[in-house]
Protein backbone atom coordinates (compact mmCIF):
# COMPACT_ATOMS: atom_id res chain seq x y z
CA UNK A 1 0.00 0.00 0.00
CA UNK A 2 1.14 3.42 -1.18
CA UNK A 3 0.95 5.50 2.04
CA UNK A 4 2.58 8.84 0.57
CA UNK A 5 -0.64 8.37 -2.00
CA UNK A 6 -3.19 8.11 1.38
CA UNK A 7 -1.31 10.97 2.97
CA UNK A 8 -1.98 13.01 -0.33
CA UNK A 9 -5.88 12.21 -0.30
CA UNK A 10 -5.97 13.34 2.91
CA UNK A 11 -4.35 16.64 2.67
CA UNK A 12 -6.65 17.26 -0.52
CA UNK A 13 -10.05 16.39 1.94
CA UNK A 14 -9.05 18.47 4.24
CA UNK A 15 -8.11 21.73 1.84
CA UNK A 16 -11.24 20.67 -0.08
CA UNK A 17 -13.24 21.08 3.73
CA UNK A 18 -11.37 24.13 4.76
CA UNK A 19 -12.06 26.13 1.39
CA UNK A 20 -15.92 24.90 1.94
CA UNK A 21 -15.87 26.50 5.13
CA UNK A 22 -14.82 29.61 3.61
CA UNK A 23 -17.13 30.06 1.40
CA UNK A 24 -20.04 29.33 3.80
CA UNK A 25 -18.76 32.00 6.19
CA UNK A 26 -18.24 34.06 2.99
CA UNK A 27 -22.22 33.67 1.84
CA UNK A 28 -22.85 34.91 5.43
CA UNK A 29 -22.11 38.14 4.51
CA UNK A 30 -20.69 40.56 7.45
CA UNK A 31 -22.45 40.05 11.08
CA UNK A 32 -25.18 42.85 11.39
CA UNK A 33 -24.46 45.37 14.25
CA UNK A 34 -25.54 44.60 17.63
CA UNK A 35 -28.39 46.86 18.33
CA UNK A 36 -27.66 49.78 20.92
CA UNK A 37 -28.50 48.70 24.71
CA UNK A 38 -30.25 51.82 25.50
CA UNK A 39 -32.77 53.83 23.25
CA UNK A 40 -31.17 57.21 24.82
CA UNK A 41 -28.00 57.33 26.45
CA UNK A 42 -28.95 59.19 29.55
CA UNK A 43 -25.90 60.57 31.76
CA UNK A 44 -24.50 63.39 33.37
CA UNK A 45 -23.81 66.20 30.90
CA UNK A 46 -25.51 64.53 27.80
CA UNK A 47 -27.00 66.87 25.51
CA UNK A 48 -29.08 67.13 22.39
CA UNK A 49 -29.81 70.63 20.16
CA UNK A 50 -33.01 70.67 18.30
CA UNK A 51 -34.85 73.45 16.10
CA UNK A 52 -38.46 73.87 17.22
CA UNK A 53 -41.47 75.55 15.75
CA UNK A 54 -44.62 76.42 17.42
CA UNK A 55 -48.26 77.29 15.94
CA UNK A 56 -51.65 78.79 17.32
CA UNK A 57 -54.12 77.53 14.52
CA UNK A 58 -52.04 78.55 11.38
CA UNK A 59 -50.04 81.09 12.51
CA UNK A 60 -46.39 80.81 13.85
CA UNK A 61 -45.49 81.67 17.63
CA UNK A 62 -41.96 80.97 17.27
CA UNK A 63 -38.98 79.48 15.55
CA UNK A 64 -35.88 78.91 18.04
CA UNK A 65 -32.87 76.41 19.16
CA UNK A 66 -33.66 74.81 22.22
CA UNK A 67 -31.01 71.97 24.27
CA UNK A 68 -32.09 69.55 26.16
CA UNK A 69 -29.40 68.57 29.19
CA UNK A 70 -29.22 65.77 31.69
CA UNK A 71 -28.34 67.46 34.27
CA UNK A 72 -25.50 66.95 36.75
CA UNK A 73 -27.21 65.65 39.48
CA UNK A 74 -28.79 62.28 39.67
CA UNK A 75 -31.53 61.05 42.39
CA UNK A 76 -31.69 57.33 44.11
CA UNK A 77 -35.23 56.23 43.92
CA UNK A 78 -35.75 52.64 45.15
CA UNK A 79 -32.72 51.81 44.50
CA UNK A 80 -32.07 52.95 41.15
CA UNK A 81 -30.11 56.28 39.70
CA UNK A 82 -32.66 58.71 38.01
CA UNK A 83 -31.89 61.68 35.76
CA UNK A 84 -33.83 64.67 35.18
CA UNK A 85 -33.23 67.31 32.67
CA UNK A 86 -31.69 70.85 33.10
CA UNK A 87 -35.21 72.93 34.45
CA UNK A 88 -37.63 69.54 35.03
CA UNK A 89 -37.21 69.35 39.20
CA UNK A 90 -39.97 67.09 39.62
CA UNK A 91 -39.63 64.56 36.32
CA UNK A 92 -36.77 61.78 36.10
CA UNK A 93 -35.77 59.48 33.66
CA UNK A 94 -33.57 55.77 33.59
CA UNK A 95 -33.45 53.10 31.34
CA UNK A 96 -34.56 49.52 32.12
CA UNK A 97 -34.07 46.53 30.72
CA UNK A 98 -37.64 47.05 28.93
CA UNK A 99 -37.49 50.35 27.99
CA UNK A 100 -37.39 54.09 29.21
CA UNK A 101 -39.09 54.98 32.38
CA UNK A 102 -40.45 58.10 33.55
CA UNK A 103 -40.77 58.63 37.30
CA UNK A 104 -42.68 61.67 38.90
CA UNK A 105 -42.45 63.28 42.19
CA UNK A 106 -44.64 66.39 42.63
CA UNK A 107 -47.64 67.39 44.38
CA UNK A 108 -50.07 65.46 42.55
CA UNK A 109 -47.76 62.30 43.45
CA UNK A 110 -45.43 63.15 46.58
CA UNK A 111 -43.99 59.80 46.86
CA UNK A 112 -43.20 59.15 43.48
CA UNK A 113 -44.89 57.46 40.91
CA UNK A 114 -42.78 55.53 37.89
CA UNK A 115 -44.28 54.49 34.92
CA UNK A 116 -42.87 53.01 31.65
CA UNK A 117 -42.35 55.54 29.02
CA UNK A 118 -40.89 53.79 25.95
CA UNK A 119 -40.83 50.16 25.34
CA UNK A 120 -37.37 49.11 23.79
CA UNK A 121 -36.34 46.79 22.08
CA UNK A 122 -39.92 47.37 20.73
CA UNK A 123 -41.77 45.54 17.79
CA UNK A 124 -44.48 47.48 15.46
CA UNK A 125 -48.40 47.10 17.16
CA UNK A 126 -46.58 47.10 20.86
CA UNK A 127 -49.06 49.18 22.99
CA UNK A 128 -49.23 50.36 26.23
CA UNK A 129 -50.53 52.75 28.07
CA UNK A 130 -49.23 55.72 30.83
CA UNK A 131 -51.89 56.16 33.28
CA UNK A 132 -50.69 59.75 35.04
CA UNK A 133 -50.80 61.07 31.31
CA UNK A 134 -54.18 59.13 30.25
CA UNK A 135 -52.08 58.52 27.01
CA UNK A 136 -52.42 55.10 24.97
CA UNK A 137 -48.75 54.47 22.98
CA UNK A 138 -48.13 52.33 20.48
CA UNK A 139 -45.27 51.70 17.97
CA UNK A 140 -45.54 52.41 14.77
CA UNK A 141 -42.39 51.18 13.20
CA UNK A 142 -38.86 50.36 14.03
CA UNK A 143 -37.36 50.53 10.96
CA UNK A 144 -38.11 54.23 9.89
CA UNK A 145 -35.56 56.59 7.86
CA UNK A 146 -35.78 60.49 9.38
CA UNK A 147 -33.57 63.29 7.79
CA UNK A 148 -33.19 66.19 10.06
CA UNK A 149 -30.52 68.53 10.26
CA UNK A 150 -28.22 66.34 12.27
CA UNK A 151 -28.37 64.20 9.28
CA UNK A 152 -29.92 60.66 8.33
CA UNK A 153 -30.79 58.28 10.83
CA UNK A 154 -32.09 54.70 9.96
CA UNK A 155 -33.90 52.01 11.88
CA UNK A 156 -35.97 54.87 13.83
CA UNK A 157 -38.66 53.79 16.22
CA UNK A 158 -41.60 55.66 15.76
CA UNK A 159 -43.93 56.05 19.02
CA UNK A 160 -47.31 57.36 18.76
CA UNK A 161 -48.78 59.33 21.82
CA UNK A 162 -52.66 59.67 22.04
CA UNK A 163 -54.84 61.42 25.05
CA UNK A 164 -57.93 59.27 26.48
CA UNK A 165 -59.80 62.51 25.09
CA UNK A 166 -58.00 63.27 22.13
CA UNK A 167 -56.76 66.55 23.14
CA UNK A 168 -53.09 65.82 22.19
CA UNK A 169 -51.36 63.36 19.41
CA UNK A 170 -47.68 63.37 19.76
CA UNK A 171 -45.38 61.27 17.44
CA UNK A 172 -41.71 60.93 18.42
CA UNK A 173 -38.97 59.28 16.32
CA UNK A 174 -36.13 58.14 18.40
CA UNK A 175 -32.87 56.71 17.06
CA UNK A 176 -31.37 53.84 19.39
CA UNK A 177 -28.29 55.06 21.43
CA UNK A 178 -29.17 58.20 19.76
CA UNK A 179 -32.32 59.67 21.68
CA UNK A 180 -35.24 61.54 19.58
CA UNK A 181 -34.31 63.19 16.12
CA UNK A 182 -38.11 64.21 15.20
CA UNK A 183 -41.42 64.90 17.26
CA UNK A 184 -44.10 66.50 16.71
CA UNK A 185 -47.03 67.32 18.75
CA UNK A 186 -51.09 68.33 17.79
CA UNK A 187 -52.85 69.36 20.76
CA UNK A 188 -56.33 71.38 21.26
CA UNK A 189 -56.93 73.84 23.60
CA UNK A 190 -59.85 76.80 23.98
CA UNK A 191 -60.82 75.83 20.51
CA UNK A 192 -57.40 76.49 18.93
CA UNK A 193 -54.88 74.21 17.67
CA UNK A 194 -51.60 73.73 18.47
CA UNK A 195 -48.70 72.18 16.71
CA UNK A 196 -44.92 71.59 17.66
CA UNK A 197 -41.97 70.34 15.80
CA UNK A 198 -38.70 69.58 16.51
CA UNK A 199 -35.36 68.27 14.61
CA UNK A 200 -32.36 67.34 16.01
CA UNK A 201 -29.44 69.86 15.09
CA UNK A 202 -26.69 68.35 17.52
CA UNK A 203 -25.86 65.90 20.16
Amino acid sequence: MDYRYIKAVIAGLIILMMAVGCEDDNDRGPAAPEAPSQLFPLQEGKFWVYDVEEFRNDSLLYRSSDTVKVDTSAVIWVGEIWFSYVGEDSIYWRNGVDGIWRLRKDLRYPGGLAEKYYVYPAQAGDCWVVESDRDSVSVVSVTEAVEVPAGRFEGCHYYRFERSDGSRLASVWACPGVGVVQESTVKTLAGDTLRSAARLRGY
